[in-house]
């Protein structure tokens, strides 16, 4: 019985697993049959030459030195599995990497939720009086005790009472303060230093000031322009084919089921992912991606500001059906390992015991682990065992999952008890309103410069210097504006819209961008700037490039950001149909920086690596901008 396993190609694909040299490969989502080990394959094609092109007898002798040979380095795999698979007991799953919790949005949880439900105006000056109070009374139970007041006397007996009694608390609420100050100060000194005033009324201020400045934008151009921004170039672009780009849109959004229904298809047992499923997928994915840059292009002629619209949207949509296909595609080939290694186990305790029962015992025992990871890695994907894998796969799961606003797929979300409405109206205006400041800055602070670069394109050729001045010249105009609209891309992107679209699908997880305006270098800002597309690029490029490529670490953050710089250079190029590789030359760019970042010398000066990021926060998309207008 157990040569016949270990002969068995399924069984030579689960010892691959439970191998030593497979330790470093078992960190994301791949496709497990086509990635088998050259030891183990050439072993399984040895043993079947064996069988089938020599005599009887030598294939019997063949047969028996194969299998010793293949059971020293079974033994081998059986000795080292738990670095595979386990690690201090525990079972290691494919899906550690990326997880969802329930978490609000930093600008909500920070600012605008304490705004609305504990703002309570100054209150700095309180805590001034009530820790000047507490050094004078030290300062009197201290220096003067004969001359101290009762009150005095008081407060200090109630903080030897609480320092003798933990837990107790005093009913009047100024007395629990005097408290806590006199012991602070006892332990540490005067601790002035540690006031911590509320900027609440700033944030106040800023939005008025951003109304104000918007609302003298719109008369001085009613006024000096003769019109309003809504007869503009921006927003004659913004109506032009935009039922064409909604049908378009519409169209991609369909295309996302075709991967659902080849899943389907699996489900209904008609084909196998592992055969040619994830074959089908893969070629429809580059058509996908090939054809929506094509087609806006070269058959729709659509304005700048539809293409980027459409380009952008069609690699999030892509990003969700890979996602969703190759996540499912690994659990059929858990599924398939755990039918294969439930059916060996029957078979086994049938058979009578052979006389290499050592033998049976380790076949035996990888069969045992097998199933015991295979079943912990189905189950441990959801609690509700009516979406359990392969029931998951049904039009309502794949419809909620496209709604959502994550392209990181898994069966089950955190998710909130009910929608608040009048957040959902908050969101939406702040949409349309970052909507309109937008096209205002576009129309009158970017248009006119963009219309002098490209009038400098097209003049003629009189000598780099001369070329290199004009673009310094637009750059320096064209900074400040450049700077209000990478802000207000990234709140309505990241903080109105997602939100928004949380609180619709009632998504939990609300951590779609970090604190990264406090990032010291650049690693950390690939990392927390945008969260969905990092959740994807760690999962799907970062960690199944280690296992389908066998990279290590370096050489995977290489391809990491080598596919990322491309992605970007593609999108400047449906902007400005000009291949120049700018931006794909500044994105690689920011690998020796994140080395020089990571030296002790600037890890110890965090302001300074600071300053340096915000500069190139700054300048990067204007100098980027400039470039492909004018060179």
């Amino acid at each position: 019985m157990t040569e016949k396993f270990l002969k068995d190609k399924d069984f030579i694909k689960i010892q691959r697993l439970n191998s030593p040299n497979n330790a470093e490969k078992r960190k994301s989502l791949t496709q497990t049959d086509i990635d088998i080990d050259k030891l183990t394959s050439q072993l399984a094609n040895h043993s079947n030459k064996n069988t089938t092109s020599i005599s009887q007898n030598d294939d019997d002798n063949n047969n028996a030195e194969f299998d010793g040979k293949l059971l020293v380095n079974h033994a081998q795999f059986v000795k080292s599995r738990y670095k595979v698979r386990y690690r201090n007991d525990r079972i290691i799953s494919y899906f550690d990497d990326v997880d969802f919790e329930y978490r609000p949005s930093i600008l909500d949880g920070s600012i605008n939720e304490p705004f609305r439900m504990s703002f309570e105006g100054p209150t700095l000056e309180k805590e001034i009086k009530i820790k000047e109070k507490a050094k004078r009374s030290q300062l009197r139970r201290e220096m003067f005790p004969n001359i101290a007041s009762k009150e005095d006397l008081d407060n200090n007996n109630n903080t030897q009472s609480t320092d003798s009694q933990i837990g107790t608390t005093s009913s009047n609420e100024q007395s629990e303060d005097l408290t806590e100050v006199e012991t602070a100060i006892a332990n540490n000194g005067y601790i002035h230093e540690h006031l911590v005033s509320n900027f609440s009324g700033l944030y106040v201020a800023l939005w008025m000031a951003i109304g104000l400045g918007v609302l003298r934008c719109v008369v001085d151009n009613y006024i000096d322009e003769d019109g309003s921004v809504m007869n503009g170039e921006i927003m004659t672009f913004l109506r032009t084919d935009l039922f064409k780009v909604g049908f378009v849109d519409l169209c991609m959004y369909l295309c996302m089921y075709f991967p659902f229904f080849i899943h389907w298809l699996a489900k209904k047992n008609i084909l196998r992912w592992n055969s040619i499923g994830w074959k089908i997928v893969s070629v429809f994915e580059f058509c996908f991606f090939i054809g929506f840059i094509y087609l806006p292009e070269h058959v729709l002629n659509f304005h700048w500001i539809a293409k980027i619209f459409l380009f952008l949207h069609s690699l999030v949509l892509l990003m969700k059906m890979h996602s969703f296909a190759f996540y499912n595609g690994y659990l059929w080939s858990i599924k398939e390992e755990l039918d294969y290694s439930t059916n060996a186990l029957a078979k086994i305790e049938k058979e009578p015991p052979t006389v290499e029962h050592a033998k049976d015992s380790e076949v035996k025992e990888i069969f045992e682990k097998s199933v015991e990871f295979c079943t912990f890695e189905l189950n441990s994907q959801t609690h509700d065992e009516t979406q359990k894998f392969p029931k998951n796969i049904n039009v309502w799961n794949f419809f909620e999952f496209t709604m959502f606003p994550t392209i990181v797929y898994q069966i089950e979300y955190p998710r909130t008890d009910r929608i608040r409405w009048s957040y959902v109206l908050e969101k939406i205006c702040a949409i349309f309103g970052t909507i309109f400041i937008m096209v205002l800055n576009a129309q009158i602070f970017m248009y006119p410069i963009a219309e002098r670069a490209l009038l400098v394109r097209g003049s003629e050729w009189t000598g780099l210097i001369v070329r290199l001045s004009h673009w310094a010249r637009i750059l320096i105009d064209i900074i400040p504006s450049f700077i209000v609209m990478y802000l207000l891309v990234f709140y309505l992107i990241w903080d109105a819209i997602l939100n928004c679209i949380a609180e619709l699908s009632r998504f939990g997880d609300r951590y779609f961008y970090g604190d990264w305006w406090n990032c010291v270098s650049w690693d950390e800002f690939s990392r927390i700037w945008n969260i969905p597309v990092h959740k994807f690029l760690l999962r799907h490029v970062y960690h199944s490039s280690i296992s389908a490529f066998n990279f290590n670490k370096a050489q995977a953050t290489l391809f990491t950001f080598f596919l990322s710089s491309v992605i970007h250079e593609l999108s400047m190029y449906v902007i400005f149909k000009r291949m120049r590789l700018y931006i794909f030359f500044f994105q690689m760019l920011q690998l020796p920086l994140v080395a020089i970042g990571n030296t002790p010398q600037m890890k110890e000066r965090t302001i300074i690596g600071n300053a340096i990021f915000w500069a190139g926060i700054c300048m990067g998309p204007s100098v980027l901008c400039s470039l492909y207008l004018t060179i």
